[in-house]
């Protein structure tokens, strides 16, 4: 079996075995919804000349740039104890199994000082890129580009990569002005939405570099690992629910008013673009029982949206297929993960394959959220959020693929 091991580095440099000695905890939170954020608890103690271990770090400075790792490694360089690296860890060659799951800066440090000596500790927090672009709001007006294009510009002056799906829609200047009030997260968020797109960073494992991404779920990857309960020896959740939610618009319909022809456009979308993470949408699962129930309706489920001025019925169309393809998401879940059967590093932004919770509940799921976190103690536990479009299992299913092929109990 894999030892499970993590790496912290501040300023590019990885800290020496002693200091994982006086770690109380770690915890690195993954989100598709928000900045990625970490928290650090470290020991302190008065040293005989009256100061205070870490507490004048030059590494906890604010905006320090800080990097965090996480994975298994199966002997050799790495030390078996959680928090105790090999000291040839920070010299090359031997991060094998480590992902990056968090690249960012320290924003915040808290010095809590006890009455009894060895009950001190300091509390290093921090995020993201996304705090560099939070610093600021702004008024800005952009003009003759597309959503794509100008999150292009914002973010490329941050000094990272973009790989940024392409929207169609050009904002003529003598058409629609998208004007900016907002810090560039703020906007940057907002483009995302509205285009039914993700905005997150992410540090690629192999050149370590970070990368912002614009772009839509991925949906059709290649599953990680499955995750399975109540499956005997080869259970790896303390604990999964899911929940399904019914009251989900089924229809999104949206007038507004054309001023160049001064009249009204009028979009109405009906379906999902996003892939089905299952056989029985909301579609299937909501409007099935609604047609006995419901009469006589417009479109069944329906919501009005209320969009900005536009003449193009492109840009009104990406807009209602956005709020139509969130509102698709008609289950959520959650769980703990046994990471020592696991054996695996759990992210967001992919898909992962749930087995052993009936034919209904099992099957693919989109993690958006994941929580990593180590502690003293040697223990490492993930807790996940995630979320599907989709309930019953399709067949196209491919349990094991990534992890143990066994028969699935009720499939």
């Amino acid at each position: 079996m894999a030892d499970k091991t993590y790496q912290i580095a501040f300023g590019g440099t990885p800290v020496d075995q002693d200091f994982y000695g006086d770690v109380l905890s770690l915890r690195v939170e993954e989100s598709v919804s928000a900045a990625n954020l970490f928290q650090l608890q470290l020991a302190t103690q008065l040293t005989d000349d009256g100061t205070w271990r870490y507490v004048d770090d030059d590494r906890f400075a604010l905006f320090s740039k800080v990097s965090i790792k996480i994975g298994f490694s199966g002997g050799g360089g790495l030390a078996g104890a959680l928090g105790a690296l090999a000291t040839a860890l920070g010299v090359g060659g031997g991060n094998d199994g480590l992902i990056p799951v968090f690249d960012g800066y320290v924003t915040a440090v808290h010095f809590d000082v006890g009455s009894e000596p060895g009950n001190s500790s300091i509390l290093v927090s921090g995020m993201d890129t996304s705090v560099l672009m939070s610093l600021e709001e702004k008024i800005a007006v952009w003009k003759d580009m597309s959503d794509s294009e100008i999150i292009q510009q914002i973010v490329g002056g941050y000094g990272v990569d973009v790989k940024a799906d392409p929207t169609t829609t050009v904002h003529q200047e003598n058409d629609t002005v998208v004007v900016q009030r907002a810090s560039d997260i703020q906007f940057v968020r907002e483009l995302a939405q509205r285009n039914g797109l993700e905005f997150y960073f992410e540090t690629d494992q192999a050149s370590g570099n970070v990368t912002a991404y614009f772009r839509a779920p991925q949906l059709n990857g290649t599953p990680q690992p499955d995750l399975a309960i109540q499956f005997g020896d080869h259970s790896n959740l303390q604990s999964f629910s899911a929940r399904l939610l019914g009251q989900r618009p089924l229809s999104v319909k949206l007038a507004q008013i054309d001023v160049a022809a001064n009249s009204v456009n009028t979009v109405q979308v009906d379906q999902m673009q996003l892939a089905k993470l299952g056989d029985k949408d909301a579609g299937a699962l909501v409007g099935t029982p609604l047609d006995s129930l419901v009469s006589p309706k417009d479109a069944q489920a329906q919501m009005l949206l209320l969009g900005s001025a536009a003449s193009d019925l492109g840009e009104l169309q990406t807009l209602a297929q956005a709020v139509r393809d969130e509102a698709g998401w008609l289950i959520t879940a959650q769980g703990e993960v046994n990471s020592e059967a696991y054996q695996n590093v759990l992210r967001p932004h992919r898909v992962v394959l749930v087995k052993g919770a009936s034919k209904a509940y099992s099957g693919k799921y989109y993690v958006t959220r994941v929580a990593h976190e180590m502690k003293g103690d040697g223990s490492y536990t993930q807790s996940f959020e995630a979320r599907r479009n989709a309930r019953d299992v399709d067949g196209s299913e491919a349990f094991g693929a990534s992890g143990l092929a066994l028969p699935i109990p009720g499939i």
